[in-house]
């Protein structure tokens, strides 16, 4: 038998698989877009924390308030009124020959005491000095001094002027005002004038010699001032004041351009970047102030080698840091802004709750809205708690993001909550709230005696359960809605 030629077979219909979806390019290389974001973002922290540093230079040094300000806290507080006394009473000791100056008025028999009774006097010096230093006048006397010696450096630091020279010259806060208070209450002020009227009448090494051996002196070249800034040094601190005031300008700006480009780049995800942001901007704030308690005990440390001295200067840094903590809790609080801003604009129930609530106001009282944001905004320029809130430029940049802010919002909520009235927040409250009250008097109806056997009571419990209810809503826990329908279910169930 001849098996039949086989027939060529036709290839069976095949369907074309289907085309695969499009791969966002979000989605393409995840980790690798998420690991460049959070680099830019580390790397924004670091430049943050040197622009805090250069911010807080710039306003403590180059602002003749702030410096005013600054070295009156110090002056005022006790550790340091002490150290200047010290000072000041050195200075006076070392200027006036005190022995020599009670031996002119003692009788001969008892000239031997002077030197005794000078020593007494310095004592007593030493204790009054803080006192005198605690005054008004001398309070006074060393803001203007402090304020002049300020304004004569940034004046010589920004290039002179014609009434300032630098050549061969100082810059120092003069102490002699001071002086002349404490030389006052210890009855030595006319001796110390005429020393120094002396002095201003002599020139040279040789006339001062003859004074001090005339008068019986001591008069050291910088009577009465600390020495800020030499001529040899002015080169340097003209470069550096520079640096500093473009350096908090520039290293500001590179954070913030840092900021925005890494929400920028965080395509898809970018709620969770201006989250990011805020801790971020929460670390540079906790960084700085961690750098200044750590830098507070190894500066004063390495400096201070008497150990008297140290709670006095430790006095100094901290009243003289005090505005880079100012700066670095205004930073944790932006930061937490930010933050807030974050999770509203987030998934949450609270956050959705809170959206839907302002939904109504956003669409239907826009105005309203924008005047309340603009009169917190208000109220916190009129409080000023940080530096930037009392600055024109940052203050325009808050009421730019704040409107931004209200904006995004308003749209968001349009999107989200088309449909949201005003009161449906108010209702959703009081449901809630009764349905709590309702669970609550369940849960004590159910308790009753006999519930758990059917009610075997009859119309005994049926009687309790009324009772219960009547003083349910005597006391105030039932409305007289929730009385009518929990008494008719109870006696609907009774029946």
């Amino acid at each position: 038998m001849v098996d039949p030629p086989e027939s060529p077979t036709e290839p069976l219909p095949t369907t074309p698989a289907p085309a695969p979806a499009p791969v966002p390019a979000s989605a393409r290389a995840p980790h690798s877009r998420r690991w460049r974001i959070n680099a830019i973002f580390a790397l924004a922290v670091v430049v943050g924390v040197f622009a805090v540093l250069a911010v807080w230079v710039n306003r403590q040094v180059l602002n003749t308030d702030n410096w005013t300000n600054t070295s009156s806290q110090l002056l005022a507080d006790p550790k340091i009124q002490a150290a200047v006394g010290d000072l000041l009473v050195n200075e006076l000791f070392s200027s006036v020959d005190v022995a020599a100056e009670l031996k002119k008025v003692l009788p001969a028999e008892v000239s031997g005491l002077a030197a005794p009774a000078a020593d007494g006097l310095r004592t007593l010096a030493t204790q009054i000095a803080p006192q005198v230093l605690a005054t008004a006048p001398v309070q006074k006397a060393w803001r203007v001094a402090n304020r002049t010696a300020q304004i004569q450096l940034l004046h010589i630091l920004k290039g002179g002027s014609k009434t300032l020279s630098t050549n061969n010259g100082v810059v120092s806060l003069q102490l002699r005002p001071l002086l002349v208070q404490l030389a006052g209450q210890l009855g030595l002020r006319e001796q110390l004038e005429t020393v120094q009227s002396k002095l201003q009448g002599s020139t040279g090494e040789t006339a001062r010699g003859a004074v001090q051996e005339k008068l019986g002196v001591k008069l050291p070249p910088t009577s009465g001032g600390i020495v800020i800034l030499r001529s040899s040094q002015l080169k340097t601190a003209q470069n550096a004041v520079k640096a500093i005031k473009g350096l908090a300008v520039v290293l500001t700006v590179i954070a913030l351009l840092l900021f925005v480009l890494a929400v920028w780049l965080a395509d898809g995800w970018r709620r969770v970047a201006l989250r990011t942001s805020g801790w971020c901007l929460i670390a540079i704030g906790l960084i700085a102030v961690l750098a200044r308690r750590l830098l507070s005990n190894l500066v004063v440390n390495s400096l201070v080698k008497i150990p008297a001295n140290r709670p006095a200067v430790h006095q100094v840094f901290a009243i003289s840091t005090s505005l880079l903590y100012e700066i670095a809790i205004a930073m944790i609080t932006y930061g937490a802004v930010v933050v807030v801003a974050a999770w509203i604009a987030g998934n949450t129930r609270p956050a959705h709750a809170l959206r839907r609530a302002l939904a109504p106001s956003l669409r239907e009282h826009a105005p309203y809205v924008y005047a309340t944001a603009g009169m917190a905004l208000l109220l916190v320029v009129i409080w000023g708690p940080f530096p930037s809130t009392r600055e024109p430029l940052p203050i325009l940049g808050f009421a730019i993001l704040l409107v931004l802010g209200t904006r995004a919002l308003s749209k968001a909520t349009a999107r989200e909550f088309s449909d949201a009235q005003v009161g449906d927040t108010a209702h959703a409250i009081r449901a809630w709230y009764a349905s709590r009250r309702h669970f609550a008097l369940s849960s004590i109806l159910a308790a009753r005696p006999g519930a758990a056997d059917g009610g075997g009571g009859g119309g005994d419990t049926r009687i309790a359960d009324l009772e219960r209810l009547a003083g349910l809503h005597d006391r105030g826990v039932l409305t007289d809605e929730e009385f009518r329908v929990q008494k008719t279910a109870l006696l609907q169930h009774s029946a």
